[in-house]
């Protein structure tokens, strides 16, 4: 490639991508030692998750077409691993973690009366994006980084607490993990459903710098190249139990399942 057309590339990065986009290509690509905080590669990988999703509600789903109806589906049942952790009570207050912009959460529990948050740091961007498609969600995203969620949550908001593909794409997990945990009530639980070490099958591109994974004794693990391995089990057993195991759903390959069970007062 000619350097005019490299120097082309690059100012078309920066104009649509912008800066962080360039200097995080420029870093994996090339090799070049230039420091990146973790929230501005986070930044990087805005753009890209934007067109994912102009391109999921263009075609009402992409290679997931189910999905797109349930999540529009008023009547869609709750997805049974998040049932089997609610708490006992009629009403029940769910938050759901890093969204987007349709809930994944299904709307309906016999016996329940369900009041669901969902909040996303793009919540805006994908107002915008809803507005375009003619898009009117059961529940509108709330903007909220899962890193502040006690900056617009009193703590011990929620009756359960629940992240699926979102937290391995934040800039700070741990720090949106123990904020999650503050936000739960005591003896209540979370659930996090993410793919098991994606920053590396992503080759650390866009969102993906982190990885999620198991210890053979069931504890969350949480690695990046860049940042010291934290064992989440281990760390923060003196306030929560938190378990996980590797599960494969028919079509969907590997997922890890990660539950925190917030410690009774």
């Amino acid at each position: 490639m000619s350097l005019f057309r490299k120097a082309r590339n690059a100012f078309e990065l920066l104009r649509e991508d912008g800066f962080h986009a360039v200097v995080a290509v420029i870093r994996r690509r090339y090799g070049v030692p230039i420091p990146q905080s973790s929230r501005s590669t986070w930044k990087a990988g805005i753009k890209s998750e934007l067109i994912f999703w102009d391109s999921y509600f263009a075609t009402k789903g992409l290679d997931w077409p189910e999905d797109y109806r349930r999540r529009n589906d008023p009547d869609d049942p709750l997805q049974p691993r998040l049932a089997a952790l609610l708490p006992a009570q009629a009403a029940v207050s769910i938050l759901d973690v890093g969204a987007g912009p349709l809930t994944y959460v299904g709307k309906k529990v016999a016996g329940k009366q369900l009041s669901i948050t969902a909040v996303d740091p793009l919540a805006g961007d994908y107002d915008e994006l809803l507005a375009r498609h003619g898009i009117e969600p059961i529940v509108r995203t709330q903007p909220a980084d899962a890193e502040q969620l006690t900056t617009r949550f009193p703590p011990e908001s929620f009756d359960f607490v629940y992240a699926r593909n979102c937290l391995d794409h934040s800039y700070d997990p741990e720090r949106a993990i123990t904020q999650i945990i503050d936000v739960t009530k005591p003896d209540c639980h979370a659930l996090l459903e993410h793919r098991p070490n994606e920053g590396e099958s992503e080759e650390y591109g866009g969102f993906h710098q982190w990885n999620f994974s198991s210890s053979p004794a069931g504890e969350f693990i949480i690695s990046s190249p860049s940042k010291p391995t934290v064992n989440m089990t281990e760390k923060y057993r003196s306030v929560c139990t938190i378990f996980c195991e590797e599960t494969s759903e028919p079509g969907e390959g590997p997922w890890l399942v990660t539950r925190i069970h917030k410690h009774p007062r």
